[in-house]
């Protein structure tokens, strides 16, 4: 295959011949050939974007670099080159278009990326390219900041992290629905572990809870069983709210399906817990129980809702909005009745209140278990 470079200016600027059972761009690395034994020497591998870049730094004797046929950074290029050293280097211009490289070469990198294996970013400023900066800089200092590259841990979250409002709820909350694409490349191990802590401190997740929340798919949600932190469940059979408000914490989505008007329940034990919680789901239709509980934090209700939320659920299989239901119109059973105890037991009731119990008691008979539902 042929692949060149423009001397002057014009266009294109690289020409390469046409892809062929033999000569696939997105396989090929220029200079790997010669640099295999300076590889093995140096223990790492630089990636630069152009073949004069790496003639220029082969001429500095910085004989360790490799440049890729006017292509992204594919996985092909990346397992070669991973087979040669344990440490690949991306070295690309500063600018949008190099930091856009970068990028692609990261989602690429997640993919092979174990333990064992290192991948950081050097961004030259601007106006530089490795050809030019060498020229200025000599090998020393060239090689100098290459030693201080960004590890692509950190490239990864900065730049996630300059997305979103990290000192809002929703923008941590959002922070991790961004790198879920990303981390679920990772194959399991210390680097995934140590990325997900990262991530956690960020987000201001535990590393358990996170976990639970990346396994879930977007908006889904949390998996069954899929939980590591877990809690004893109570002895006795959980109440009626407990039992609502544990769904709803697990499986979010069940919101829509929850009463217009949650003021009926407002007087049960718990209520206000569950009419907090329904709030956050309603509000963000899209969210996990994640999501919930970065709503939670800090706040009076933290402790039980984390609680509930990560409770054991004996159930395996079962119609989860038929249940749903189910609750909620217990619920307006119990509540209905706590009302018309009230209302009955009341000395002196205006007028408002004879209509009100007279409406709950004919409600009581025509529907006795079943509630009015969205």
């Amino acid at each position: 295959g042929f692949g060149g470079r423009i001397l002057d200016k014009g266009e294109p600027k690289y020409l390469n011949s046409p892809e062929t059972p033999l000569f696939h761009k997105g396989r090929e690395l220029y200079g790997l050939y010669r640099a295999r034994d300076a590889i093995r020497r140096a223990n790492r591998v630089m990636v630069v974007e152009g073949y004069m870049d790496v003639v220029a730094l082969a001429q500095y004797k910085i004989d360790y670099a490799v440049a890729t046929l006017g292509t992204a950074t594919t996985r092909d290029h990346l397992e070669r080159l991973f087979r040669h050293a344990p440490e690949v280097v991306f070295c690309f211009d500063g600018d949008r278009a190099g930091r856009e490289a970068a990028w692609r070469a990261l989602e690429n990198t997640m993919e092979v990326l174990h333990d064992g294996l290192q991948a950081s970013f050097l961004f030259l400023p601007d106006g530089e390219d490795p050809d030019t900066l060498v020229r200025k800089e000599g090998k020393d200092t060239f090689e100098a900041r290459l030693n201080q590259a960004t590890p692509l841990t950190d490239f990864l979250l900065q730049t996630l992290g300059a997305k979103v409002d990290l000192r809002r709820m929703d923008g941590r909350a959002r922070l991790v629905e961004l790198a879920r694409p990303l981390v679920e490349k990772l194959q399991p191990g210390v680097l995934r572990t140590m990325i997900i802590a990262k991530l956690g401190d960020l987000a201001q997740l535990g590393v358990d809870k996170l976990e639970a929340t990346l396994k879930a798919p977007p908006g889904a949600p949390m998996p069954e069983r899929s939980v590591v932190r877990t809690f004893g469940a109570p002895k006795e059979p959980p109440s009626l709210m407990r039992r609502t408000v544990t769904l709803l914490l697990q499986y979010p989505k069940l919101a829509t399906r929850a009463l217009a008007d949650v003021d009926i329940f407002s007087e049960l034990a718990g209520a206000e817990v569950f009419i907090a919680v329904l709030k956050v789901a309603k509000e963000y239709p899209n969210s996990t129980t994640g999501t919930i509980l970065e709503n939670f934090r800090d706040s009076e209700h933290q402790a039980i809702v984390e609680k509930l939320a990560f409770l054991p659920d004996p159930a395996t299989e079962r119609d989860l909005e038929t249940e749903f239901d189910d609750l909620l119109a217990k619920l307006c059973v119990e509540a209905r009745g706590l009302k018309i105890k009230w209302l009955s037991q009341k000395q002196n009731p205006t007028p408002d209140d004879k209509n009100e119990l007279t409406r709950l008691l004919t409600e009581k008979t025509k529907t006795p278990n079943s509630p009015q539902m969205d």
